[in-house]
């Protein structure tokens, strides 16, 4: 499985353990997320302008859920100068650490 940080432009790759196996330009996202879909565990989204796009992460959820393996998306909304590989190890943190559902 492969956990995937976004930034403004760069896309990074992490896998479980950590290590860095795949960087590109923010342009080849849709690319990446197409041809990796069903090993993408888990994406960390961040903007330097200090928002995400909700109804886009939703939509990208929504999709992504169909996917055994997704545990879902971080939507960071500061992230200035915040580096991709980073936001796919927060990725994975909260891959492996998910919140507990309040009943």
């Amino acid at each position: 499985m492969f956990y995937m940080g976004v930034n403004d432009q760069r896309v990074s790759l992490v896998d479980e353990q950590g290590h860095e196996v795949y960087a590109t330009d923010f342009r080849n996202f849709t690319n990446v997320l197409t041809h990796l879909r069903p090993v993408i565990a888990g994406i960390a989204l961040a903007n330097p302008f200090g928002e995400v796009d909700k109804q886009m992460v939703k939509t990208l959820e929504g999709e992504l859920k169909k996917e055994k393996a997704f545990t879902g998306i971080t939507a960071i909304n500061f992230g200035a100068n915040m580096d991709a590989r980073f936001l796919a190890l927060v990725a994975l943190a909260a891959a492996k650490n998910p919140k507990k559902k309040k009943k």
